[in-house]
């Protein structure tokens, strides 16, 4: 089937996803709205270019994630999305390229990595590249990773209208002097 000819998703409350769902809409890019209820995704463990290139989408709904371990390009060029949801990642290892290329999502909440799986070295590289973030959002990206304490790990927040490191919070500035300190390599907007 030609993902491109689907415009909605609509999953019904007893539908069983199983445990990967990877590809499962990758390359819906007329797709403008996915509704799902909360606790069909309980058991999903692979979001890997679950959503990939869903161009048209415009937003997204809360999903149970608690049991996703990877989230590689999950969101991958959702450029429709100008903010997101605050999602369980508390398994999550793998977040690489997962909301990169979203051009438009300037909003991202607070708190969502306080708590992960163990990371990957590559867990955040180009994760939130080409994107169109706040100061706010990288303020509550970087205090979030700063807080989960994982050393030696890769960050991608640079490229598109992403907020420039000059605009930062106090806060913001601080965490990444941390994760810093933790060896982590941030790429940013100078």
């Amino acid at each position: 089937a030609d993902a491109t000819q689907i415009t909605s998703v609509a999953i019904g409350s007893g539908a069983d996803l199983g445990t990967n769902l990877r590809d499962a809409w990758a390359g819906a890019s007329n797709m403008t709205t996915f509704t799902c209820p909360f606790s069909v995704t309980s058991s999903v463990t692979n979001f890997y270019r679950t959503w990939y290139n869903c161009a048209s989408l415009t937003s997204f709904p809360l999903l149970d994630t608690s049991s996703g371990t990877n989230f590689f390009r999950a969101w991958l060029g959702c450029n429709s999305l100008t903010s997101f949801p605050l999602l369980d990642t508390s398994s999550g290892g793998n977040f690489n390229s997962a909301w990169r290329d979203c051009s438009n999502l300037a909003s991202f909440p607070a708190n969502m990595f306080d708590t992960t799986g163990t990371l990957t070295a590559a867990a955040f590289s180009s994760t939130w590249n080409n994107c169109a973030l706040t100061a706010q959002s990288i303020e509550h990206i970087l205090v979030s990773l700063d807080t989960n304490g994982a050393t030696g790990i890769t960050l991608g927040i640079s490229g598109g209208s992403n907020a420039a490191k000059t605009t930062w919070s106090a806060a913001a500035v601080t965490a990444y002097d941390n994760l810093i300190v933790k060896g982590w390599t941030i790429s940013f907007n100078t």
